[in-house]
């Protein structure tokens, strides 16, 4: 049985450093994502977030996060550039193989996100449903990453 080729999804990817209490949107849950007017955002760290849009919002997005925390130290950066990003169905065994993560459906739910290593690439993924995890990764280590997730899908 073979597996569906996993294909890049283009999305916007803003950086957002600072305060949780000065945020614009609910502060997501450590390892949670929350919605921030039709955009994902992923919690990366404590005063870190990941906002994920369609791509042709991310000059929007960043103007509104900057406009918003004005006066504030903080960091807003673009960078979609930064990962490539695909959608794996039904690949959590497989992402298993080669992370450290405990993503066994009843510890790893949707609405959660991590930062993790998959062999020896850096990842970000994100559980969107019961079947989807979003995986993003540097785009040096994107055919290494889905070489691997193919092996393992079809054997």
């Amino acid at each position: 049985m073979t597996a569906e080729p996993l294909v890049p999804i283009d999305l916007a990817q803003i950086d957002v450093r600072v305060a949780p209490d000065l945020l614009p949107f609910a502060a997501p849950l450590e390892n949670g994502v929350t919605g921030w007017n039709d955009r994902d955002v992923l919690w990366l760290g404590p005063d870190e977030w990941l906002v994920v849009s369609e791509p042709q919002t991310a000059s929007t997005v960043a103007r509104e996060l900057h406009d918003a925390l004005a006066g504030h130290h903080h960091s807003v950066l673009d960078v979609s550039a930064n990962r490539i990003v695909f959608d794996l169905i039904d690949g959590l065994e497989v992402l298993s193989s080669g992370c450290g993560l405990d993503l066994h459906p009843t510890r790893w739910r949707p609405g959660m996100c991590a930062q993790t290593l998959f062999r020896k690439a850096q990842v970000i993924l994100h559980q969107r449903d019961e079947r989807t995890t979003r995986v993003f990764v540097r785009p040096s280590f994107e055919r290494d990453v889905i070489d691997r997730l193919a092996a393992t899908r079809v054997s």
